[in-house]
């Protein structure tokens, strides 16, 4: 059992997970049950056929070519997650599908209510689903053609969809206590680590501690992390302080 893969691909897609099913129930609570129901199934739909497919004939390329490819992939998509992470836990902010009114806070903006089934709404669902999927897509993909890891990647995937289906449709009123700050940036410290790890291979690197090179890369990277946010801290402080003398 490949615990790093299923918690890297498990954490990231969950968020990504839970975003859709926030916003689809939103959409269905605006009086759009199907628009939600069928945007959500199609968007999803539509982007796993596709990474199947693409997926499947990645495959056929060797590993080590890959590698270097992929460990930019992650590298690139764990650094962003880590960059909004890092921002948003400085500035006290969270994601906007945890907001009172999900669909304002993420900028959607429905049809007026008709008693017709909504193309116009099912198209923003279906779209909305699509994009997050579409992270999850890659993340899948890339992680599991450089681990070779299929079963932790897939089956980790499968258990944070239902997951996040479960908890919105149950636990809704709770979700604004989840840490989706802290879950962020872990996932993309995670991300991140995978990624430098599968790039240096990629280029020839040996690791001294071999596989336990993960571990290793992702304590330095939390910890420069931790350092980053508490830096920032800092200084925004200080300049919040500065304005106060200025104005008084």
């Amino acid at each position: 059992m490949n615990w790093g893969v299923a918690i890297a691909v498990g954490s990231g897609a969950s968020l990504d997970f839970l975003e859709t099913a926030a916003i689809a129930y939103a959409v269905a609570r605006s009086g759009y049950l199907r628009e939600a129901i069928w945007g959500s199934v199609v968007g999803l739909g539509t982007v796993a056929i596709v990474a199947a497919v693409f997926g499947k004939g990645l495959q056929a390329i060797p590993l080590y070519g890959l590698q270097i490819v992929i460990g930019a992939i992650l590298l690139w998509f764990g650094s962003g997650w880590v960059k909004k992470g890092i921002r948003r836990q400085v500035d006290g902010k969270r994601a906007g599908w945890l907001a009172d009114d999900p669909l304002t806070a993420e900028g959607i903006d429905l049809e007026v209510q008709t008693q017709r089934f909504s193309r116009l709404n099912f198209i923003v669902m279906a779209k909305s689903a699509a994009l997050e999927a579409f992270e999850v897509a890659v993340i899948v993909i890339t992680v599991g053609l450089a681990s070779q890891a299929w079963t932790e990647a897939l089956g980790a995937t499968l258990v944070a969809l239902l997951g996040s289906a479960t908890l919105v449709l149950l636990l809704h009123r709770y979700l604004r206590h989840l840490p989706d700050v802290l879950i962020k940036l872990g996932t993309g410290i995670l991300l991140c680590t995978l990624g430098t790890f599968w790039l240096g291979e990629g280029l020839g690197l040996e690791w001294w501690l071999g596989d336990g090179a993960i571990v290793a890369i992702a304590t330095l990277y939390s910890l420069l992390v931790t350092l980053t946010i508490v830096l920032l801290r800092r200084t925004n402080n200080s300049l919040n302080s500065q304005n106060d003398q200025s104005l008084t």
